[in-house]
């Protein structure tokens, strides 16, 4: 019997021994199987996303832009932290764009310069924002909110990317002064409806206002000129002979020649 006993606390002892060894055995194994099954699940997902944006980039490239973006619009939701993601999101954007969308493609393009700020293509995305104010913009005589809106996106294309390249910034240059040649022709037509309406000072205000805001646009010349002309007409003609002297000071070398010709036609008349 002490035999017996020597050799069963023997036994429960080397068990006692071994049961934390088997425990880790079996807890690295489970960890390493669950790795590998994790890995495994993010490769698929990652293939997964590149199929879906390679298929959008084809159907993209032969422009079947409704589908791309379809398929952008998976990428860009199913993988937001993607290295795709940023990509997907200007491609879908450009893709709207080029379908003449270009409310969804100025909502797309922001999204992408908000989520994505220091992504290779955020300096495109903030210039093709105001792309998409630019075409939504009217002629002259209509509502010019979408005007100043791809005035103000040009801007901030400008202020924040100076190490944009030089043919993108020359065109958003070329934009900010159409943009503002348009703006300046609108309050010149104001002007000139206020006086058809026969409101003289309301008329001055806005071709005040040109020479304020808009000094270097094509209607400024003009626009000062006008304020002579009116003067004129009202019979103050220490005004005229003054706003008349501005106008050859600042745009007489640069103002067309029927312009320069009708303020010849004044200053005879002073």
């Amino acid at each position: 019997m002490p035999i017996f006993s020597i050799l069963k606390r023997s036994i429960r002892s080397k068990v006692r021994l071994l049961l934390p060894v088997a425990f880790v055995a079996l807890a690295c194994c489970f960890v390493s199987s669950c790795g590998s099954s994790s890995d495994a699940k993010k490769g698929t997902e990652n293939s997964s996303l590149e199929t879906k944006f390679n298929t959008a980039k084809a159907s993209y490239d032969k422009g079947d832009y409704a589908e791309a973006v379809k398929y952008f619009e998976e990428v860009r939701i199913e993988g937001p932290a993607s290295s795709l993601a940023a990509e997907a999101t200007y491609l879908e954007a450009m893709s709207r764009f080029k379908q003449e969308l270009y409310s969804g493609a100025a909502v797309d393009f922001r999204a992408m310069r908000r989520n994505y700020p220091t992504a290779p293509l955020a300096d495109r995305a903030q210039y093709m924002i105001g792309e998409s104010y630019y075409y939504l913009s009217p002629r002259p005589e209509l509502d010019q909110t979408y005007t100043y809106y791809a005035l103000q996106e040009y801007q901030v294309f400008l202020r924040d990317f100076p190490g944009a390249v030089q043919p993108l910034k020359d065109s958003a240059q070329r934009r900010i002064s159409e943009l503002r040649n348009k703006l300046g022709k609108k309050m010149l037509m104001t002007a000139e409806l206020y006086v058809k309406l026969e409101s003289t000072k309301s008329a001055l205000i806005y071709l005040k206002r040109i020479l304020d805001n808009y000094y270097d646009t094509d209607v400024a010349p003009e626009a000062q000129l006008r304020i002579a002309e009116i003067s004129y007409e009202k019979k103050k003609i220490d005004d005229a002979r003054n706003a008349l002297q501005k106008f050859e000071d600042k745009f007489l070398p640069i103002a067309p020649a029927a312009i320069r010709a009708r303020a010849l036609q004044l200053k005879s008349k002073l």
